[in-house]
């Protein structure tokens, strides 16, 4: 007897719970997020080494990377500055001298990069639309074209690398 007694009464008390309300409301709650765009830049340099003979043995062509490490799937398109002694064309100065030189988005001699731009800008190296999250290796050519063997001299030049995501 004691048994129902005791299940009677909490089966009372569970309706009685119940019953202390006396209406619900209902309401949409937003939820959102955003994701902004995060790309970072990493060049290394662009070393034509130390013995040119460009009068006999046409043009000197070397290679070099810039890594674009983004954090999400947004495009993006890489650019390159004319330099510090552009004249006509880019140019590495050794006192008073210069050395014509150029970089290159799609092979040698090919197209000159440019300052970068919006997505799809001529001479940028652009990226796909999509893919593009972790590490993106850009490739950069660079050239020494053919001409006469200029005074010796350790020749320098430094370019912008710009990013745009």
């Amino acid at each position: 007897m004691f048994k129902k007694v005791a299940f009677i009464a909490f089966a009372g008390a569970v309706a009685a719970s119940s019953s202390a309300f006396a209406g619900t409301d209902t309401q949409s709650m937003a939820v959102s997020a955003t994701i902004s765009s995060s790309c970072t830049l990493a060049t290394a340099p662009l070393n034509f080494g130390g013995a040119l003979t460009t009068t006999n043995g046409g043009n000197t062509d070397v290679q070099t990377t810039a890594t674009v490490t983004c954090a999400n799937d947004s495009p993006f398109n890489v650019g390159i500055d004319n330099g510090a002694n552009f004249s006509v064309t880019r140019r590495m100065k050794s006192g008073a001298n210069f050395l014509p030189y150029n970089v290159y988005v799609d092979g040698f001699g090919v197209n000159a990069f440019t300052a970068a731009g919006s997505y799809g800008t001529a001479g940028n190296y652009n990226s796909s639309l999509t893919g593009n999250t972790g590490a993106n290796v850009v490739p950069i050519y660079g050239q020494i074209p053919q001409q006469s063997t200029p005074p010796s001299g350790a020749y320098t030049d430094s370019l912008q690398v710009t990013v745009n995501y």
